[in-house]
C-alpha cells in the first residue's frame, strides 16, 4: 500500500497538477508548436524569393531544417523543459 505522507515511498506520489494545471500546461505546448510552426511557414514563404543568393538560401534551408527538427522532437510529446528551451528559441 502506498502512502503518500512517507517521505520515503515516492513510486506512487501525485505529482500535484489538477486539471486546470494540465489545461495551461498542454496550452503552453501548444502555442510553442505553433510558433514553430508559423517560423517554418515564414521560412518556407522567403525561400520562395527569386532574387535570394545562394548563401541566403542555404542559409534559410538551414534554418528551416532546423525549426522541422524542433518540430519532430516534441511531436509526440516532450518535456516542460524541451518546450521551455524551444519557447525560448523561437519567442
Amino acid at each position: 500500500m502506498t502512502h503518500y505522507d512517507d517521505a520515503q515511498d515516492v513510486s506512487m506520489r501525485p505529482r500535484g497538477y489538477g486539471f486546470e494545471d494540465h489545461d495551461e500546461v498542454r496550452d503552453r505546448h501548444l502555442h510553442i508548436k505553433a510558433l514553430m510552426e508559423r517560423r517554418k511557414d515564414h521560412l518556407i514563404d522567403l525561400l520562395q524569393d527569386p532574387s535570394l543568393t545562394p548563401a541566403d538560401r542555404h542559409r534559410l534551408e538551414e534554418l528551416k531544417k532546423q525549426v522541422k527538427a524542433d518540430i519532430a522532437s516534441v511531436r509526440a510529446g516532450g518535456s516542460d523543459s524541451a518546450f521551455q528551451d524551444l519557447y525560448s528559441r523561437y519567442r
